[in-house]
């Protein structure tokens, strides 16, 4: 099926968000205003976006669009491309880093639309992993997709991508 002019504009949009550090390629649902509302429910009923949900260490959650690898094929956007984020890190433990290191190559997984699934998540320590979360090395995160039940799992936040980068783990 194709897409009207409005609903190609929105998935440019939306494909423009990937690597936006600052959302981790979500394109928030607040920004979805200047759009039309009707457009995002046919992209994700056809597989081209899907609505994701971070839950931030402080409790904040944010919602929005998600560009997929079709919607990705679709816009004519190379998939994988990885974005640069840059915030301050602090000291972890080895196997703090190890989880995170871990999580970073998840994240890059299409497979696992990426992110680490929390059934994943489970084979790790659990109060390392916590810890993680809570100082927000870590972000929780929820989508939804057409058709399918409720995904959760787990991103690398930006803060947690520079602590691997000063500890030198690629």
């Amino acid at each position: 099926m194709s897409l009207s002019q409005d609903q190609a504009s929105l998935l440019r949009a939306v494909a423009q968000f990937a690597d936006v550090a600052r959302y981790h390629g979500v394109m928030p649902r607040k920004l979805l205003l200047s759009h039309d509302e009707e457009g995002a429910g046919v992209l994700v009923e056809q597989g081209f976006a899907e609505w994701a949900t971070f839950t931030y260490g402080c409790g904040k959650k944010m919602k929005g669009l998600r560009i997929t690898p079709e919607g990705e094929r679709a816009a004519g956007r190379q998939a994988d491309s990885p974005a640069v984020l840059d915030d301050a890190g602090r000291e972890l433990a080895l196997e703090h880093l190890l989880i995170l290191q871990d999580l970073r190559h998840f994240c890059r997984m299409p497979r696992y639309r990426r992110m680490m699934p929390v059934k994943k998540a489970r084979h790790y320590v659990e109060c390392d992993f916590e810890d993680l979360v809570n100082r927000g090395y870590i972000l929780k995160m929820k989508l939804k997709a057409a058709g399918e039940r409720s995904l959760k799992g787990y991103v690398i936040s930006g803060k947690g991508l520079r602590a691997l980068q000063d500890a030198g783990i690629d």
